[in-house]
């Protein structure tokens, strides 16, 4: 049976998802991305490097998805920046002490800023999890595409 639960799982690989995967945005205006986790088992948190283009976005807001709340803990936010290169160091985490968390939801909700025509992707470049005993997950990336006019 171990050989069985592993190939088992090795056919179900966690993975980001933005919803919505294809983003239609007005100029100027702002909309909203979530990050969806799946087929995560025993997350306490998630660190993520997002990366976008500068010159046709600016992140304005990163709030909490719900899916590592979804018993009810707090959880806690931490995002860092770089407005130059267009990368956001995103780490959402559950209280220490506490369990993890199974199944799919969204981690965190993104709120961009269009800033000009085009074409650009939303890309998560490195992802990952962390077990309650803060072992490294490896979670598979993922990409969303902007269209903005």
């Amino acid at each position: 049976t171990e050989i069985y639960t592993l190939s088992l799982h090795d056919a179900l690989p966690i993975c980001f998802l933005f919803d919505p995967p294809t983003i239609q945005a007005a100029k100027g205006g702002t909309f909203m991305v979530n990050l969806l986790l799946s087929g995560a088992q025993n997350v306490h948190s998630v660190p993520v490097q997002l990366n976008y283009d500068p010159k046709m976005l600016q992140l304005v807001n990163v709030s909490n998805g719900g899916f590592l709340s979804q018993d009810g803990q707090i959880v806690t936010l931490a995002h860092r920046e770089d407005e130059m290169v267009g990368q956001s160091q995103i780490t959402a985490s559950r209280p220490p002490g506490v369990g993890g968390v199974s199944g799919q939801g969204a981690v965190v909700t993104l709120t961009f800023q269009a800033k000009t025509d085009g074409q650009t992707p939303l890309t998560i470049t490195r992802g990952g999890a962390r077990d309650p005993g803060l072992q490294a997950i490896t979670v598979n990336g993922a990409q969303a595409s902007v269209t903005i006019q």
